[in-house]
């Protein structure tokens, strides 16, 4: 009975702190007190929550880092954001090997830090259709509906900002809307 209770209580441990993703640009903190903004976490990023205190999360982020830039990206060689921060923000970036790229070498990276426990899910499946709906529903109505695989991760951004503001999108799913099409770009699998 005892060991059936350790093994159920490790079961949840570890499914409480598997991947979770963001689901809105949330601030990245040094601490779990801090107010002072070291970074932003963007929407679809996974990250593992490592430790709880009060209203805040320690969480590990990895991917991809370009020549010591302080980002992350979520593959070697697209500009698809999984975290940014400022430069002076002394985060330790963590290596754990490299893969090139048309010729440019990219630190395969992880680093932690501190985000408030709010916005954030253990199915990305959901962000990813309420995205795609946006998309749809929103880019279609002054022009035919570009596919998704029309342009590259690294065009998208653009793409989508120089026509967001004429569509009813909120602001505040911008980022959402631009993972969602970066992800799903004609250069990814």
């Amino acid at each position: 009975m005892f060991t059936r209770v350790l093994t159920l209580s490790a079961l949840l441990s570890a499914s409480l702190f598997a991947g979770q993703y963001a689901t809105t640009v949330k601030p990245l903190y040094a601490d779990a007190t801090s107010k002072k903004v070291i970074g932003k976490l963007l929407p679809t990023a996974e990250v593992e929550i490592l430790k709880e205190e009060g209203n805040r999360v320690l969480v590990s982020i990895s991917g991809y880092q370009d020549a010591g830039k302080p980002a992350i990206y979520y593959v070697a060689g697209k500009r698809i954001l999984n975290a940014g921060f400022d430069g002076k923000s002394g985060v330790e970036f963590k290596k754990n090997g490299s893969e090139i790229v048309d010729g440019k070498t990219y630190e395969k990276v992880s680093v932690t830090a501190w985000t408030d426990k709010t916005d954030l899910t253990s199915d990305v499946a959901p962000l990813y259709a309420k995205a795609k709906d946006l998309f749809s529903q929103n880019c279609s109505m002054c022009h035919g509906l570009h596919p998704e695989k029309e342009f590259s991760a690294n065009q998208w951004p653009s793409m989508f900002k120089s026509m967001a503001g004429r569509t009813g999108i909120d602001k505040k799913d911008y980022q959402l809307v631009i993972e969602y099409l970066q992800k799903n770009a004609k250069d990814m699998q």
